[in-house]
């Protein structure tokens, strides 16, 4: 398939003060003809302390329970069967003022009908003021090429 046929679709952009988020259904390959089924996210985060995921599902008309998620986890350090990315990487040594800043892509092949992005903070209690939310950071945006 010729790479200019290939598409960029924002899937999340500026979480703010989100602790938790759960982007949109993103329609995937399977709904533009690529059979190649390689997915390159590119996630882009300011001063950013959570985790940050993919899921896609095979339904056409997904519940919550078609779900699964996408391993994007390929760091030595790390356990393989947690699928989300982690930040900062390096808890002692974050690249902003308390968490990490940055870009990091990730590609993954499958054939999906629809994917999504998942911020989650489930595991840091939620700050009730708006300083400790903030330095928790954002992430920017989320693109997905296909």
């Amino acid at each position: 398939m010729n790479s200019a046929a290939r598409k960029t679709i924002l899937m999340m952009t500026n979480t703010g003060l989100n602790h938790n988020l759960t982007g949109d259904a993103i329609r995937a390959d399977s709904y533009y003809g690529m059979t190649d089924g390689i997915h390159t996210v590119q996630v882009v985060y300011s001063n950013f302390t959570g985790s940050f995921g993919i899921q896609g599902t095979l339904a056409t008309d997904p519940t919550e329970t078609d779900w699964f998620d996408i391993n994007l986890n390929t760091r030595a350090n790390t356990s393989a069967m947690d699928p989300m990315i982690s930040f900062p990487v390096n808890v002692l040594s974050p690249t902003g003022d308390t968490g990490d800043t940055g870009t990091q892509a990730f590609t993954f092949v499958g054939n999906f009908v629809y994917l999504r992005a998942i911020l989650d903070r489930s595991y840091i209690p939620e700050p009730s003021n708006l300083d400790t939310r903030t330095a928790l950071g954002h992430i920017d945006r989320v693109l997905l090429s296909l």
